[in-house]
């Protein structure tokens, strides 16, 4: 028996390595994991800014023509300006993630197979929670509309 086997890398098993298929393997989950982490974030973000739209637009149909009226709508607008940056970090996380799923290589039999599987499901969160952002954005831009409506903006 060889006492001197040496272990290379983060290998698992003795004088192997990981292939460059596996390194790809672990970029790519990296990547999406990152994807995931930010499009969770921007998706609540954008949440929180059109709640803040809705209120502001809310708040500006009460005070009908007034200039308190105006400055809600003003307020909407910076809020849905928020609500359009998250959405575009969501959208941003979603090409990443994508881009992983892309790098990823195919299934195949190795110890490597949990960073693909895993790569796959950040990526379907991140598509989740890019869809989260989308509506919030939408949703902040209706309380746009009627805000400026109500102040004739």
């Amino acid at each position: 028996e060889n006492v001197n086997t040496t272990i290379v890398a983060n290998s698992m098993e003795f004088g192997e390595g990981f292939s460059a298929d596996d390194q790809k393997d672990i970029e790519a989950y990296k990547k999406a994991k990152q994807a995931s982490q930010d499009a969770e974030q921007a998706a609540k973000d954008a949440e929180q800014a059109a709640k803040d739209a809705e209120q502001a637009s809310q708040d500006a149909e009460k005070l009908k023509e007034s200039d308190e009226s105006y400055t809600k709508a003003k307020e909407a607008c910076t809020a849905a300006s928020k609500a359009k940056k998250a959405f575009e970090t969501a959208s941003n996380a979603k090409k990443a993630a994508e881009s992983a799923l892309k790098t990823n290589a195919d299934e195949k039999p190795s110890r490597i197979n949990l960073f693909s599987r895993k790569t796959k499901e950040y990526a379907e969160q991140v598509e989740k929670d890019y869809e989260r952002a989308k509506n919030a954005y939408q949703k902040a831009n209706q309380a746009v509309l009627k805000a400026k409506e109500a102040s004739s903006y």
